[in-house]
């Protein structure tokens, strides 16, 4: 972890010398001190810092990337403070167009394709030791900018297309365009980035993208354009397509030769099964159940942010998204063993944990190492009263396990704790900058159901029912699709994509009916969910507003996002 922590650092400090440099043509601008875009990249090692320097923007934006669909969708709700953060409250606000959400967004992954930008275009100036080492720089460049803008245009639809860095004030470009340029980049990283297996590859080199992560990322690219946009293929840029087949392609090579594969046990993926937690955690006495870890083990991740363990508020080193899923305000903090404090927003919709009880009665070890009540037993929380606080929103007494703190035993007499990381990572012993723990974009089990999705057969389906000790199914059909994609990715910021793909404008009918009339305590008291989500995303297509300061600064040239003018 700290490797990462020293790699991206160096990185940014990098990219911040050098990201507002400008020169004149008859000056003589050559620099023989200070980094500049005249003298770097120039070695492997520029390369590996601008490439770095790439990554960095998704350690700046998990929030947005992550959690913000999780608690666009029906799976979750968001929480927080009333007038703290409005992304959090995504479903009230949505009515009041003066309030905008995720404002920084929008900048930040601009910065991101910038980055991506200038070291593709540098890539012929720089010396490599070798020509794999600089197609395998230019291919993850590739794919990072295709990520960003994958990004860009499911969170606001059309969006401004610079295919190379000379930035200029132009208009939204027709997504068609821009997913062009992303099935591009993802073609080319497929085409550029070594065949090299899992086991095989360096642990220096994890949280790095890889062949397998562009196949990967290639098919989930397709399936929402094809779904959202109604098309047939996805377009390139330079020209022509891919179809259906070429995609199945790409899933059957990473399915066969890439050296991914599901783990043992489902919880076995989560911090929750760490052997310092052990079983101190009342859920996993008697389970056997070890954490994979992040150290290279973990055949499952195909594709993660990684983090480190020194970070600060002026740093993304941390997993934010967990700090915001943990518990606010408790009194007793002890007594919430082994979850650990935070900011509390993603609570978990009980109306979704009740269906998914009716439709796989069975699904005990993936429903139970996913969500919980507070007040199960077999959880150990004592006192669980304690956390429905006076100050937030949309509480339901219902919290997921996947990505929140956890906590270890300093002195199980004296009740004292730390984050799991201080003892596994010699973190920082600090309740938010400990949070070290992967954000995982791409999993194995996504592969295998992208698969059954894209083939139309239950094949991909069926083993991962199978690891969660389930009955394979007879036949393949959407419906049983949707509902293995809900239940095995439950709060991994995959379905309100879905959601989008599947029913496209009237995706929020389908969020509207399974949270409308849910139970919610907001500020201590019992309410009751009463959105309109199925008006809102019929006008704005399930995109957001752009900040009314880009639109600004645009002088006109950028238009605000249809259903929020």
């Amino acid at each position: 972890m700290e490797k990462v922590y020293n790699f991206i650092r160096c990185a940014t400090l990098v990219m911040l010398s050098i990201a507002f440099v400008q020169c004149d043509d008859f000056l003589d601008m050559k620099d023989r001190t200070q980094k500049s875009e005249q003298n770097f990249p120039l070695t492997e090692n520029d390369a590996q810092q601008a490439l770095a320097g790439c990554y960095h923007i998704m350690h700046e934006n998990q929030v947005a990337s992550f959690m913000g669909p999780t608690i666009f969708s029906d799976e979750m709700f968001g929480g927080d403070v009333p007038g703290s953060s409005p992304e959090m409250l995504y479903e009230e606000n949505l009515n009041d167009y003066t309030i905008e959400m995720f404002s920084n967004r929008w900048p930040r992954l601009y910065k991101g394709v910038y980055r991506c930008n200038k070291l593709i275009e540098a890539i012929d100036q720089i010396s490599f030791k070798s020509e794999t080492t600089k197609k395998q720089v230019l291919g993850e460049a590739h794919f990072m900018r295709g990520m960003y803008y994958f990004d860009l245009t499911r969170m606001y639809g059309d969006v401004p297309l610079y295919p190379t860095s000379d930035v200029s004030n132009i208009p939204r470009t027709s997504a068609a365009e821009v997913f062009a340029l992303i099935g591009s980049d993802m073609k080319k990283a497929i085409e550029l980035l070594p065949a090299t297996p899992f086991a095989s590859i360096l642990k220096s080199d994890l949280g790095h993208a890889s062949k397998w992560a562009a196949e990967a990322m290639m098919a989930r690219v397709f399936l929402f354009y094809t779904g959202y946009y109604k098309s047939e293929t996805l377009p390139l840029f330079e020209g022509g397509n891919v179809g259906k087949d070429e995609v199945i392609s790409y899933l059957n090579d990473c399915i066969q030769n890439s050296g991914h594969g599901l783990v043992r046990d489902f919880r076995e993926l989560w911090p929750y099964t760490n052997e310092y937690t052990g079983e101190d955690y009342a859920y996993n006495k008697g389970k056997n159940l070890k954490w994979i870890g992040e150290t290279g083990e973990n055949k499952e991740t195909v594709f993660a942010i990684q983090f480190g363990i020194n970070g600060n508020w002026g740093l993304n080193y941390h997993n934010d998204v967990c700090v915001f899923y943990g518990f606010p305000d408790v009194a007793d903090e002890a007594a919430i063993f082994p979850f650990g404090k935070g900011w509390g927003c993603g609570f978990v919709n009980p109306r979704i944990v009740e269906q998914w009880m009716r439709d796989e009665p069975d699904d005990v070890i993936r429903r139970s190492g996913t969500v919980f009540n507070v007040n199960d037993p077999a959880e150990g929380i004592v006192n669980p009263e304690q956390t429905i606080v006076s100050t937030k929103m949309l509480m339901t007494g219902w919290w997921q396990k996947k990505y929140v703190p956890i906590n270890v035993w300093k002195n199980k007499e004296a009740k004292t704790y730390s984050l799991y990381s201080v003892f596994t990572d010699n973190a920082n012993d600090d309740y938010v900058f400990a949070n070290t723990q992967d954000l995982v974009l791409i999993r194995f089990a996504d592969v295998l159901l992208m698969h059954s999705e894209l083939t139309q057969t239950p094949d991909g389906m069926n083993t991962v029912r199978k690891r969660a000790g389930l009955k394979p199914l007879p036949a393949y059909s959407l419906e049983a699709l949707q509902r293995e994609r809900l239940y095995e990715l439950f709060a991994e910021s995959s379905r309100y994509y879905d959601l989008l793909r599947w029913y496209g404008k009237e995706a929020g009918a389908v969020i509207d009916r399974n949270q409308n009339g849910v139970e919610v305590w907001n500020c201590g008291t019992k309410d009751k969910i009463n959105f309109n989500l199925t008006e809102r995303i019929r006008a704005t297509g399930g995109f957001l507003q752009i900040s009314q300061k880009e639109i600004n600064l645009s002088g006109g040239v950028l238009t605000q996002t249809p259903g929020w003018q």
